[in-house]
C-alpha cells in the first residue's frame, strides 16, 4: 500500500497540469472595417477565449513606427470588448498599423491600414499677369457632403523667398464635394509683388501639397493706342474712339471721361479683338474740352478731343424711339416706332452699331409726321449678342437696345401663306343669354366655354355652339360668391376663377360646387392685390397674375404657394401689372402688362422677350388684355383700346390684325379675353358690347390676304429701308397667291428690277395708285420681260 501511495499522486499531479494546458487563455482581434478612412476612428472587437478576469494590455504601432499603449479595463465576463481609438485625419497616421494584445501570457498581432487623404492640386496655366483670374482645381479622395461639417481646404501662396504672403489672408474652402474650382484674381500678387517664382500651398488637414507658377507684368510690355475719329465734335454728337491693344489680355477695359466741368464718368467695355472700336454717345452734352483714359491690362492711355456749340441749334422737342420687341433673329425685320412732340427735320437717320462697338452704315428714311414706324433689316450676318439702334431726328440722337439670337429666318417661313390666314366670324353668344361686362374666358378639355360675367359676378359654361348649360355664383364675400371676377382656367376637374374684387381664388367643381379658396388682400406670399389672369399648366401648377402687385405667382399641384415671377431685371424694361395670362405649346407662358407690352417667359420664369409699346399702329398696344396661344405657338392678344385682335407667331413678330370699333360681327368695343379650343376656334369677350364673339381659324371661308408684313417690302424697298430682295420676296408671296402670275417661268439667276420700279411702289405705298393698278403694273413688266423674280 505504501508504493501505491506516491504513483496516485503523481497520476493526479499530471492530470492537473493538463487540465490547466486545456484552460490557456486565446485572443481574437478583427477591426470593423478594412481599411479605415483617413479620417475614420480605429475600431476593433477583441475576444479572449478562457477569460477569467483581469485587465487586457494593448499595444499600437503607427505608420511613422511611433508607439502608443494602455489597458483595456472594461472587458465584458464573456471575455469581449470593443477598442476605440479616437483619431482623425490631422493625424498623418496613414498606412499600415500594428495592434498587439497582451492577456495572462497569451498575446495576438493584428494588422489593418488607414487610407491616405489622396490630394491634387493643379493650376490652369504656369504664367499670370495683373488681370488673369488663376483657376485652382482641387481634388480629394475624402470630402463631407454636409458642409457645416467639413474641414477647410486651407490656400495661401508663398513669395520666392519661401515665405508666406500675409497680405493675402488664408483662403477656406469647404471640402464638401470631391473637386473644387476656385478662381482668384491674380492682381492681389501681381500689383503689390514684384515678379518672380511664387508657389500656391494647399494644406487639408495636415497633407499638405504646393503648386510652382510664375507671376509677371503686362504693364512691362502691354501698350495701347488710341485715337477718336475728330478733334472736334458739334453738341450732341456721338465719340468714335478707336482702341489698338499690343495683344488681348482680358475681355474688359474701363474708360474714364472727364468732361469741361471736371464730372467723370466712369464706362466699361468689351474687347474682343486687338482692335477694338467704341461708338459713345449721349456724353457731348457741353461744349468745352474733354479728356479720356483707358486702363487695360495693367496699363492706360489718355487723349482728348473738344465740343464746340452746334451752329444749327437742337431743337428743344420730345422725341423717342420703340423697337416692336427685344430679340431679334437674322433675317427678321425690326419695326422702330418714333415720336417727336413736333416736326424738326425730313428724315430720320436709322443705324445699328453691333456689339463689339462697331457702327453699320446709316440710312435716311424720309417721314411726313412726327409719328413713324421705321423698318430696319436684321442682316445675316448679324453676330449673337447685344446691339444699339441709334436713331437721329434732326440732331437729336437717341438709342434703344435690342439683341440677336436664334436661327435665321429662311424664305419659306416668310412664305408660308397659313400663317396670314384671316380668322372669319362663326357665331356670336350672348343674344339669348344675357352678359353683364364679361372678362375671363377659358375652355375646357372638353371643348366647353367658361367665362366670369364681371358684372353679376357669375361663371358661364357655353357649349360650342353658344348653348348655355349651367351658371353659377352671385356677388359678394362668401364661399362661392364673386366680386367682379376677372380671370378663369379650366383644368380636368375643377374651374379656377380670380375673385379680383376679394382678392382671392376660389375653385369649383364643373357643376359649379365650390370647393375651395385661398388669398386675401396682401403683400405677403400667397396674398393678392387685385389678381387678373389665370392659367393652369399640365404639370399642376396655377400661375395667378396680379395686377396691383405687377407679379406672377405659381401655385403647386397641392394649391400652396411655390414662388413668384417679378418684373425682369432687363435694361429698359419693367412692368408696373399685369392683365391676361396664357400658356404656350411649349412651355413658355406670355402676359400682357399695363405698360403695353406682351412678356414672354420660360416654363421656369426666365425672362425672354417683350413684345410691343403704345401706340395703334400693327404690333402696338393700348391697354391690351386677354391673351391665348394656339397650337402652332402663334399667340393672339386683345388689344381693348385699338378695338381690334392681334396675332403674332412664336418669336413675337406681327402677323395680321382683324376688328374696329363697333357692335357688328367681327367689331368690337372692349375685347377682354381670349381662348382658343382644341379645333382652333378663337373666343372673344367684350366687355363693352357684353358678348362672345367666336372666329373660325381654319375653313372654307377663311380667306388668304397679301398681309401688311408682305406689303412692307414693298413699302421699305421703296424707301431705301430694305434691299431688293425684300421687295423680291413680297412679290413671290403674291405670286404664290396668284395675286400676280409669273407664267410658271423659273426663278431667273439674276433677277432684273428696273430702277424707275421704285417709284410706282412708293406711289402705290403713298395710296397714289390703287392695289389693282399696281399688280397690273407688276403683271406687265413679268410678261415683258422687263421684271424677273
Amino acid at each position: 500500500m505504501r508504493r501505491i501511495a506516491p504513483i496516485l499522486a503523481l497520476v493526479a499531479l499530471a492530470a492537473f497540469v493538463g487540465c490547466q494546458q486545456a484552460q490557456a487563455a486565446t485572443i481574437s482581434a478583427v477591426p470593423e472595417t478594412q481599411p479605415f478612412g483617413p479620417n475614420d476612428w480605429i475600431v476593433i472587437h477583441v475576444k479572449i477565449s478562457g477569460y477569467n478576469g483581469g485587465p487586457l494590455l494593448w499595444t499600437a504601432r503607427h505608420p511613422d513606427n511611433s508607439t502608443a499603449g494602455g489597458v483595456l479595463d472594461q472587458v465584458k465576463p464573456d471575455g469581449t470588448v470593443t477598442q476605440e481609438i479616437v483619431r482623425d485625419a490631422f493625424d498623418n497616421y496613414f498606412g499600415r498599423w500594428t495592434m498587439t494584445y497582451d492577456y495572462d501570457k497569451t498575446n495576438q498581432t493584428i494588422n489593418f491600414t488607414v487610407s491616405p487623404i489622396v490630394l491634387t492640386v493643379s493650376t490652369d496655366k504656369t504664367t499670370y499677369y495683373e488681370p488673369d483670374v488663376m483657376q485652382v482645381n482641387i481634388t480629394t479622395s475624402y470630402y463631407n457632403p454636409v458642409a457645416s461639417r467639413a474641414e477647410f481646404f486651407r490656400l495661401n501662396f508663398i513669395d520666392p523667398d519661401g515665405n508666406v504672403i500675409t497680405d493675402i489672408p488664408t483662403i477656406e474652402i469647404r471640402a464638401a464635394q470631391p473637386s473644387i474650382i476656385y478662381d482668384f484674381h491674380m492682381g492681389g500678387i501681381a500689383n503689390y509683388h514684384p515678379p518672380g517664382a511664387y508657389k500656391l500651398r494647399v494644406k487639408y488637414y495636415n497633407t499638405v501639397r504646393e503648386v510652382p507658377f510664375l507671376v509677371g507684368r503686362y504693364r512691362e510690355f502691354m501698350s495701347i493706342t488710341s485715337s477718336t475719329d475728330r478733334d472736334h465734335y458739334i453738341v450732341g454728337d456721338p465719340v468714335k474712339l478707336d482702341m489698338l491693344f499690343t495683344h488681348v489680355s482680358q475681355s474688359e477695359g474701363t474708360l474714364k471721361i472727364t468732361d469741361p466741368a471736371g464730372n467723370v464718368t466712369t464706362r466699361q467695355f468689351q474687347v474682343f479683338s486687338v482692335r477694338t472700336p467704341l461708338v459713345l454717345t449721349g456724353l457731348t452734352q457741353v461744349p468745352g474740352n474733354y479728356s479720356y483714359t483707358i486702363q487695360y491690362g495693367g496699363t492706360t492711355d489718355s487723349g482728348s478731343f473738344s465740343v464746340v456749340p452746334n451752329p444749327h441749334p437742337v431743337p428743344n422737342i420730345t422725341f423717342q424711339i420703340f423697337p416692336d420687341k427685344l430679340y431679334y433673329r437674322p433675317g427678321e425685320i425690326m419695326h422702330v416706332k418714333a415720336y417727336a412732340s413736333q416736326a424738326a427735320a425730313g428724315s430720320v437717320d436709322l443705324w445699328a452699331v453691333d456689339p463689339h462697338g462697331v457702327e453699320y452704315p446709316r440710312t435716311a428714311i424720309p417721314v411726313t409726321s412726327t409719328d413713324a414706324i421705321l423698318l430696319h433689316k436684321i442682316g445675316s450676318n448679324y453676330t449673337t449678342g447685344r446691339w444699339e439702334i441709334y436713331a437721329d431726328y434732326g440732331g437729336i440722337v437717341r438709342a434703344a437696345p435690342f439683341y440677336v439670337q436664334g436661327p435665321p429666318v429662311s424664305e419659306a417661313e416668310v412664305l408660308s401663306p397659313v400663317q396670314y390666314s384671316m380668322p372669319s366670324f362663326a357665331s356670336e353668344f350672348g343674344s339669348s343669354t344675357p352678359l353683364s361686362s364679361p372678362t375671363g374666358i377659358a375652355v375646357g378639355p372638353d371643348n366647353n366655354v367658361y367665362v366670369v360675367d364681371s358684372g353679376d359676378g357669375q361663371v358661364k359654361k357655353f357649349d360650342p355652339a353658344g348653348r348655355l348649360l349651367l351658371s353659377w355664383g352671385t356677388v359678394g364675400s362668401g364661399d362661392g360668391q364673386l366680386l367682379h371676377p376677372g380671370g378663369i382656367a379650366v383644368g380636368d376637374r375643377y374651374v379656377y376663377v380670380a375673385d379680383t374684387g376679394n382678392a382671392r381664388i376660389e375653385m369649383f367643381d364643373k357643376q359649379g360646387r365650390f370647393i375651395y379658396s385661398w388669398g386675401s388682400y396682401g403683400s405677403g406670399l400667397g396674398l393678392f392685390h387685385t389678381p387678373v389672369g389665370l392659367v393652369k399648366e399640365s404639370s399642376g401648377k396655377l400661375l395667378v397674375a396680379d395686377s396691383g402687385l405687377g407679379t406672377v405667382q405659381v401655385f403647386n399641384s397641392q394649391y400652396q404657394y411655390s414662388g413668384e415671377i417679378r418684373s425682369p431685371r432687363t435694361e429698359g424694361l419693367g412692368f408696373a401689372g399685369l392683365g391676361g395670362i396664357a400658356s404656350g405649346p411649349g412651355g413658355n407662358f406670355y402676359a400682357t402688362s399695363t405698360d403695353d407690352k406682351v412678356l414672354e417667359f420660360s416654363s421656369i420664369g426666365r425672362f425672354e422677350n417683350f413684345v410691343g409699346s403704345g401706340g395703334t399702329e400693327d404690333g402696338r398696344f393700348d391697354g391690351p388684355a386677354g391673351i391665348a396661344a394656339d397650337s402652332m405657338g402663334d399667340f393672339y392678344v386683345a388689344d381693348a383700346g385699338n378695338h381690334r385682335i392681334q396675332k403674332f407667331d412664336r418669336y413675337g413678330n406681327f402677323l395680321l390684325s382683324w376688328g374696329g370699333a363697333g357692335t357688328g360681327p367681327g367689331r368690337f368695343g372692349e375685347p377682354s379675353g381670349l381662348a382658343i379650343d382644341s379645333l382652333g376656334n378663337i373666343y372673344v369677350t367684350d366687355k363693352e358690347n357684353n358678348d362672345i364673339q367666336k372666329f373660325s381659324l381654319y375653313g372654307s371661308h377663311n380667306r388668304i390676304i397679301v398681309p401688311d408684313r408682305i406689303t412692307e417690302r414693298v413699302a421699305g424697298w421703296s424707301q431705301g429701308e430694305l434691299h431688293r430682295n425684300d421687295f423680291l420676296l413680297a412679290l413671290k408671296f403674291m405670286a404664290g397667291q396668284r395675286v400676280i402670275n409669273t407664267g410658271g417661268t423659273a426663278p431667273a439667276a439674276q433677277p432684273r428690277v428696273p430702277a424707275w420700279l421704285k417709284h410706282v411702289a412708293a406711289w402705290w405705298e403713298e395710296g397714289r395708285i390703287d392695289d389693282r393698278s399696281f399688280y397690273s403694273d407688276i403683271q406687265f413688266l413679268i410678261s415683258n420681260g422687263m421684271l424677273s423674280l
